[in-house]
């Protein structure tokens, strides 16, 4: 907060020098705050009592893109959702973060100058629905692919793919607690397909 005053009540006093070393101050205590209120979340997962109850997939989707409008917007992203998604038995707000997080993966890893296309839909099988997440990003090598669901694992820079490194650790532990599960499918350089699974409401 200081730095940020500082940058706006003194920029025109500080040479370019210090107008860039005060933007560097304040773009990384922007990146820390981002990161500890992610492994707050992923704590609060960790200990949360979790009351499991029908959950409709399609109202957590619909209220997500919502909220993402306008960052999906701005990224010129497509999401585009297929048929009706069924109620499955989770936790309303764990599911929520987890969605999230597959949308926003989805929009975030593809390469410079590709319009992010995101694909969803869901498949009904043995007592279980599937949730699938599919993107036209820059993929994953198979060696990696089990490795992205762990706290602080990074395959790319900061400066190439903002992020915390949480993301995709919270998908996990969140479908965890639920009783479900998550995984990948993915090629390097033609997309992942991000999928979770829920006992069918």
């Amino acid at each position: 907060g200081f730095g940020q005053a500082l940058l706006e009540d003194y920029a025109d006093r500080l040479d370019t020098t210090g107008q860039e070393y005060i933007q560097r101050i304040t773009g990384a205590a922007q990146r820390m705050d981002t990161l500890t209120q992610d492994l707050l979340a992923y704590c609060h997962l960790s200990r949360a009592d979790l009351a499991l109850k029908p959950v409709s997939l399609g109202a957590v989707m619909s209220a997500e893109l919502t909220y993402l409008k306008d960052s999906l917007q701005e990224k010129q992203a497509q999401v585009v959702v297929d048929g009706p998604l069924p109620e499955v038995i989770g936790h309303h707000s764990t599911l929520t973060q987890v969605v999230a997080n597959l949308i926003a993966n989805g929009v975030k890893f593809v390469a410079p100058g590709v319009r992010p296309e995101v694909r969803v839909w869901s498949v009904k099988r043995a007592g279980w629905v599937r949730l699938c997440v599919e993107d036209n990003g820059i993929g994953i090598a198979p060696e990696y692919q089990d490795r992205i669901f762990r706290v602080f694992e990074r395959l790319h820079g900061s400066e190439t793919y903002p992020g915390t490194g949480v993301g995709l650790a919270i998908v996990r532990k969140g479908m965890e607690r639920m009783g479900g599960r998550s995984g990948v499918e993915s090629e390097v350089g033609k997309g992942s397909r991000f999928w979770i699974e829920l006992p069918k409401a």
